[in-house]
Parts: structure tokens; C-alpha cells; sequence
């Protein structure tokens, strides 16, 4: 009997450690590329404003194309150097907590993916905004502060990714953090918008962003698993054109998609000028790859201790509402005024945009 028992009490822990078992991390061997040999200003901003990716396509005549290259007018600043106000410096709290945490560079490198190829980490104004600078009358200067990371995936293909797609005009500090399971980013806002009223308030938050599911989300820990039963998300359309849909997926993979208005089905622009106007009800089954991204991005996000909702303050923004039934019926709704609740939330509702297109609806 005693055998017995240890035999069991044996069985028991092997079954606890295979639950809490995670894969060891394995740093990836740097692959040499031209961002490796990047070691001054001047070279990294010859190398940003002459990137040819990403690039978008828009239709702007029956019969012509205009390509933007997204960072030819970016400037790399160092946080001490913004002053986008002569009033006052707007920037004043952000180049203090800059200063504690010793962040006085405009670029940093890391291997942000574990691929091996180096990423690049930029700060600076890329002019996408104007603002008064209320020194002399009608005088106008970029109110911009960006931050992006530079993927790098070889063969001279980089991918951005704005780390600032709230506002492009509050500041905020990225600080990279190495650790022996990689490296990850933590951004020190020392301002930010309340997610109930959209008043810009003092916060000094701190965001850990991990990549990861193709982006920076939120870096999570604790990683607790919940039975998600069905997702149902939905688009609200606007008085500025909005899309507007609603996409319900149960833990059978099945899915609904009710195409309202402005779902434009236009992946190749540059081949067909005459977008396609998708309506009615369509169902799928959805493909096990994209089912385990969406479910398994949700999961990591711990989402219900997200808040309900978000609001941006900014008039005719897009507005959508998520909500996950799980743990036999109970329900969390997010509604999202602006698209601007987190980094993960923001990843979420890119995956549901995307899944109009990417399966086979009938």
C-alpha cells in the first residue's frame, strides 16, 4: 500500500510540472546586418530616412498611385532636445524621468524577437503634426514625438512599429530591459489620457511591451488561462466612413461575419483600382492557425482585468466593442471609443479587421 501510495503522489507532481512547464529560453545567435554596423546618429538617420519599408499604396485617381515612404522626413532627436511649445516645455516631466532612467540617446539596439537580427529602437519628430507655438502670431512647428521599433527580419526587410499610436504628441520614455528570457521595452508615461473621461491626466505609468503575436502587447507574467467559449466583436461604423461589421467566433472554430457598411475588399490595390464593397452574412469555419493567434492573444492579455471601457476624446474616431464569454457563461465587454484601450487590445482588433479577408466566408 505504501508503494502504492508514493507511486501516486509520484504520478501527481509529474502531471504538476508538465502543467507548469515552459520551454527554456534560447538567446538567439546575432546574424549580421546593416543595422549591426549602425553606430552614430548621423549613420542611423541616413539609414531611417532612406528605408524603402514598410510603404502603403493609395488610390487617389481612376489610374495613378502614390507611394509614401513613411520615414523620409523623420528627424532622430534625443528626449532632452524636444521643445515643441516656447510658452512652455510640454516635454518637461518626460525629460525628467529621461534623465533619471539615464535614456539621453536617440536610437538603441536589441533583439526585441530572439530571430537574430538586430532591431532598432528610434526617437525623434517624424513631422506628421503642427501645432501653435504661441511665441509669435501664426506661428506653426511640429508637435510630433515619436518612438518606433525597426523589425528586423534580414534581407534588408524591416517592419515599424509605432510604440506612440495613442497621440503622436504626448511624450514618453522607452527604456529596453534585458533579461535572461530576452529583452522587452518598458514605456514611461508620465502623462496619458483617463480611459472614462479622455482627460489628459499626470500618470506616471510604466507599460511593459513584449513582441509578441506580430507586435508589442503588454508583457504578462502570470499567463492564467481562461475557458473562452465565444468572442463577438463589433465594428460601429461613423459618420467619416467607418467599417462597420460584427465577427462572433465559438470555441469551435465556427464564426459569423455580418458585413454592414464599408468593408472594402482591397488587398491589391496597385493591380485593382476599384475596390469591392463586401455586404450581407457570411459563416466559416476558421483556419487553426489564425483561431489559435486570436483566442491565445486574448488569453494572454488577461482580459478581464482590462478596463470596460476606453475613450480617446477625439470626434468621428472609430469605436468598437469586444465581448468574451467564458468560464461557463461569464461575460467581459470592452467597449473601445477611439481604438486606443492598450498595445494587446489594439493587436486584437487588427486580427478581427484582418479575418474579413483572410478566410474562406460562405
Amino acid at each position: 500500500m505504501r508503494y502504492l501510495t508514493t507511486f501516486l503522489l509520484f504520478l501527481v507532481l509529474m502531471n504538476c510540472q508538465e502543467k507548469d512547464y515552459k520551454p527554456k529560453f534560447i538567446k538567439a545567435e546575432i546574424i549580421s546586418s546593416k543595422i549591426d554596423s549602425l553606430s552614430s546618429e548621423k549613420e542611423v538617420q541616413v539609414f531611417v530616412n532612406e528605408l524603402k519599408y514598410p510603404f502603403f499604396e493609395q488610390k487617389i485617381s481612376e489610374d495613378s498611385i502614390i507611394v509614401y515612404r513613411k520615414f523620409e522626413e523623420f528627424e532622430l532627436k534625443r528626449i532632452s532636445e524636444f521643445q515643441r511649445d516656447c510658452r512652455f516645455d510640454e516635454d518637461t516631466l518626460t525629460k525628467k524621468v529621461a534623465d533619471s532612467l539615464k535614456i539621453n540617446k536617440s536610437f538603441y539596439k536589441s533583439d526585441f524577437d530572439n530571430n537574430g537580427f538586430t532591431d532598432l529602437l528610434i526617437i525623434g519628430d517624424a513631422h506628421t503634426c503642427l501645432g501653435m507655438a504661441g511665441c509669435k502670431e501664426s506661428e506653426y512647428i511640429s508637435c510630433d514625438f515619436s518612438v518606433y521599433s525597426l523589425m528586423n527580419f534580414g534581407n534588408d526587410s524591416i517592419n515599424s512599429i509605432d510604440l506612440n499610436f495613442v497621440t503622436q504628441t504626448l511624450s514618453l520614455v522607452p527604456k529596453i530591459i534585458e533579461t535572461q528570457n530576452g529583452s522587452f521595452i518598458e514605456l514611461h508615461k508620465p502623462k496619458d489620457y483617463n480611459p472614462e473621461n479622455g482627460k489628459l491626466e499626470i500618470i506616471n505609468k510604466t507599460i511593459p511591451l513584449i513582441y509578441k503575436y506580430g507586435t508589442f502587447i503588454e508583457r504578462n507574467t502570470k499567463n492564467q488561462e481562461y475557458g473562452i467559449e465565444n468572442i463577438e466583436f463589433i465594428a460601429h461604423g461613423c459618420v467619416a466612413g467607418c467599417s462597420e461589421f460584427i465577427i462572433s467566433i465559438d470555441n469551435n472554430k465556427n464564426a459569423k461575419f455580418n458585413a454592414i457598411n464599408y468593408n472594402w475588399f482591397d488587398k491589391n490595390i496597385s493591380q485593382d483600382l476599384e475596390p469591392n464593397d463586401i455586404d450581407g452574412e457570411y459563416k466559416t469555419q476558421v483556419s487553426d492557425n489564425h483561431f489559435k493567434e486570436l483566442y491565445g492573444i486574448i488569453n494572454y492579455l488577461d482580459f478581464p482585468s482590462l478596463d470596460n471601457s476606453y475613450y480617446s476624446g477625439a470626434m468621428h474616431s472609430s469605436s468598437v466593442t469586444l465581448k468574451i464569454t467564458y468560464d461557463s457563461g461569464k461575460i467581459k465587454t470592452i467597449k473601445d471609443y477611439g481604438l486606443i484601450g492598450t498595445y494587446g487590445l489594439k493587436r486584437v482588433y487588427e486580427m478581427f479587421y484582418e479575418l474579413r479577408f483572410n478566410q474562406e466566408w460562405k
